[in-house]
């Protein structure tokens, strides 16, 4: 994809965009989300005209200049500063301003209709006002990857809470109704000042009064009359959200061996990691909770082996702590926490491990960070469940992938679960959005990954320090295109010295801008292109490890840079046999985003040079345009016959109606996702050949390719009207993608690569 922020050159005078601007930029803003600008002492406004627009990063807190790009790409060809186009043009046109309007709008009728709202969220905090409400079950399937871990369902648990105040004072009254809110079960108070209280759900309350420094015997007290499977701990210095009980208890019954679950995990050198929100009282911003800097991502749904029971918010099986408490000695002391922990060790010994959740968000609900305890240790004196080596894969792309929206992302969110398919953690960032509330990004959350959001993080420079604090003894960076990962390829090594730096190329950036620039005939822009292709070579020889798509890739860089570890990974695509008969078809379809800039060129040549001979020859054909974002300027002119249906929810159920998709590219570098997805659907595709290079498809059995506009037309109209020889292609090129492209070749591939780069 071209760089969104690649253009601006052509934009007016630096100064002349200063003055339109200035009365709409949020200068106070932009120097509390950007630490950097603050920290270098420049002029906010200067530094977002001259830099910070190209670095995708915003003029003020409702304008997401990446968005409105993708959303007006007449606006990115323009090469103009979104936010000043938006101030002179856009606010009067009535543009959206940010993806997320976008979407909530409907804008064009091309984005997903996302809605977020309900209780199956991680920042669901009843407390906490100022955390938003986000339904992450109502994210599409196709957002989810290999699906939404353990089912979980929105709705009030069941089993009754164990609530207590570990310190002095009282549990509040607020936070009893919370509790009353959350689950439909008792609610257990134990308290140093129990007394009966009156109000809703006063029959579901059980106050227990604290003596003197018997915390265990009280805990034991409350077990021993539980009739659950389960019961939820909770230290009333924290609000939990919902979600984080749904997902504890899914956890749980999902495998029976664990004995608890928690949102805090202990690392084995003593570490406690505590993931979700910390409350500032009287301010309005949120801050990450955590000890030294050490913050698990509270929108990640995934557990990890602990060291310890969480001693302040977990889910545990009734009968798994009773058999614990028996054979716990009569110690006891005056904190709840030090009681729950010392059933830690028995748990250990019957074999039951601790798990941390992440995605459990917790709100500190005082002003004073809770300061955890040691670790127990099991009587040899060895930490429980010790955790292991830890490997991680950190993912850095411009955007999120929107596998709804493009075939390259299709790619990416199948190379995130293979990542965690082998058992490492991985970290996603985002050169250009990190909003936490990107659906994108909560879509990838939900899977089990780390997503550097603000407001964890505000730049790659913060994002390196919460890796480097995370202590992974084995790590690697996907850095994903020139124009995004490639460009940190110096900051991660001077970092990272002894990590494995990977080089995902997409595609060759410099050898596609290089086409474009040769059909338009522009010596300037060849000169740029020329520049492109030299900074992803040496970006290649600074990386332990390039990922090229194609054949005709590795053919052209073999040459000059075979000591490179150059590994040929293609795209992954997603398979369905076709179901519709050769009969029950009809037309052609394009697929493409048009954010991509050749998808426009190759529609304009289908406008001006092919629709015509091809409807000499059959005047009834008819021609679908699939994919965001499609040009208003292109739909304007769009002839009989010809529709443009923008953004389709279902891609395989469109495919089903028609016989064969075209894809004209006159210029581009690697594999074309769009001739993947029409073959791994069993949809023969017709193809120039620069389009079908490098992917090793044999023309006349796995696709047809023609290059002259009289030639494109006839390979159309023979290849739509012959049955015998449609259904032969249609079998042929399936087989083919399925070997080549399918899931499990890539991971086979992506998992050598992982193994054996060197460190």
């Amino acid at each position: 994809m071209v760089s969104l922020f690649g253009r601006f050159a052509a934009s007016p005078h630096n100064s002349k965009i200063m003055r339109a601007i200035a009365s709409e930029f949020d200068a106070d803003w932009y120097l509390s989300h950007y630490s950097d600008v603050a920290d270098a002492g420049v002029d906010p406004l200067a530094h977002y005209v001259r830099y910070g627009a190209r670095e995708g990063r915003n003029p003020r807190p409702d304008f997401d200049g990446t968005s409105y790009l993708i959303i007006n790409p007449d606006v990115r060809d323009a090469g103009m500063n979104p936010f000043y186009h938006w101030v002179l043009y856009g606010r009067a046109e009535g543009r959206v301003i940010s993806h997320d309007q976008g979407i909530a709008g409907g804008s064009s009728g091309e984005m997903p209709a996302l809605e977020f709202s309900g209780l199956l969220t991680p920042l669901d905090c009843l407390a906490s006002s100022q955390l938003r409400r986000l339904d992450l079950s109502a994210l599409p399937d196709k957002l989810m990857g290999r699906g939404f871990p353990y089912g979980m369902v929105p709705g009030p648990v069941s089993f009754p809470l164990v609530l207590f105040r570990d310190g002095p004072g009282e549990v509040p009254a607020d936070r009893i109704q919370q509790a009353l809110a959350l689950t439909t079960g008792a609610v257990h108070v134990l308290s140093r000042n129990a007394g009966r209280r009156r109000g809703k759900g006063r029959d579901r309350l059980r106050h227990w009064s604290l003596t003197g420094d018997a915390a265990l015997a009280d805990l034991k007290a409350v077990l021993k009359g539980l009739d659950s499977e389960f019961v939820g701990l909770w230290d009333a210095a924290f609000s939990p959200a919902i979600s984080a009980w749904h997902f504890l208890e899914a956890a749980l019954r999902q495998d029976p061996v664990l004995a608890h679950a928690g949102a805090s995990l202990v690392r084995r050198d003593g570490r406690l990691w505590r993931s979700g929100f910390r409350e500032r009282a009287g301010e309005a911003g949120l801050a990450a909770l955590g000890r030294d800097a050490h913050f698990l991502d509270p929108y990640q749904f995934r557990l990890k082996p602990s060291a310890m029971l969480d001693p302040c918010f977990g889910l545990a099986r009734v009968a798994a702590l009773r058999d614990a408490a028996a054979h716990v000695g009569r110690r006891d002391g005056p904190r709840m926490t030090e009681a729950i922990l010392r059933l830690a060790a028995p748990l250990a010994r019957f074999g039951q491990p601790v798990f941390a959740a992440q995605g459990c968000a917790l709100a500190l609900s005082e002003d004073e960070p809770y300061q955890p305890l040691k670790p127990a240790k099991a009587d040899d004196g060895v930490l429980p469940n010790d955790p292991g080596p830890v490997e991680a894969v950190v993912f850095v792309d411009s955007v999120p992938p929107m596998p709804d929206q493009d075939a390259g992302s299709v790619t990416a969110s199948n190379f995130v679960d293979i990542f965690l398919e082998r058992g490492a953690e991985v970290v996603f960032y985002s050169t250009a959005q990190r909003n936490w509330n990107n659906p994108y990004a909560l879509a990838l959350a939900a899977r089990g990954v780390v997503c550097l959001t603000d407001p964890v993080v505000r730049n790659y420079t913060q994002a390196c320090e919460h890796i480097a604090a995370a202590g992974y003894e084995r790590l690697s960076f996907l850095l994903t295109r020139i124009y995004a990962g490639g460009e940190l390829v110096e900051q991660t090594r001077a970092r990272f010295p002894q990590a494995r730096l990977i080089f995902n190329t997409v595609d060759l950036h410099g050898l596609r801008e290089l086409r474009e620039a040769r059909i338009a005939g522009s010596p300037a822009r060849e000169f740029s292109a020329q520049a492109t292709f030299a900074r992803e070579r040496d970006i290649i020889q600074r990386c332990d490890a390039t990922i090229l798509l194609s054949e005709a890739e590795m053919t052209e860089l073999s040459p000059t840079l075979g000591h490179a570890n150059l590994h040929l990974i293609p795209m992954v695509n997603e398979f369905s046999p076709p179901k519709a008969r050769y009969s029950q078809r009809r037309g052609l379809m394009f697929i493409g985003g048009f954010a991509h800039y050749p998808n426009v060129d190759a529609v304009e040549y289908i406008l001006d040079e092919l629709w015509a001979p091809i409807r000499a020859r059959d005047p009834d054909m008819v021609l679908q345009i699939v994919g965001p974002h499609f040009p208003d300027r292109l739909r304007d002119r769009l002839p009989e016959g010809v529709e443009a249906l923008g953004f389709v929810p279902d891609l395989g159920a469109a495919l089903e109606k028609v016989r064969l998709t075209l894809a004209p590219l006159r210029y581009g570098a690697g594999i074309k996702g769009k001739i993947g997805t029409s073959l791994a659907h069993g949809v023969p595709c017709v193809a120039t050949s620069l389009a079908a290079e490098g992917m090793g498809l044999q023309a006349g059995r796995d696709i047809l390719v023609a290059d002259t506009p009289e030639a494109f037309a006839e390979a159309v109209i023979s290849l739509h009207g012959d049955e015998m020889r449609w259904t032969r292609m249609s079998r042929a090129g399936y087989d083919f993608c399925e070997a080549r492209y399918s899931r499990r070749v890539v991971a086979a591939k992506l998992n050598a690569l992982l193994d054996g780069v060197p460190a």
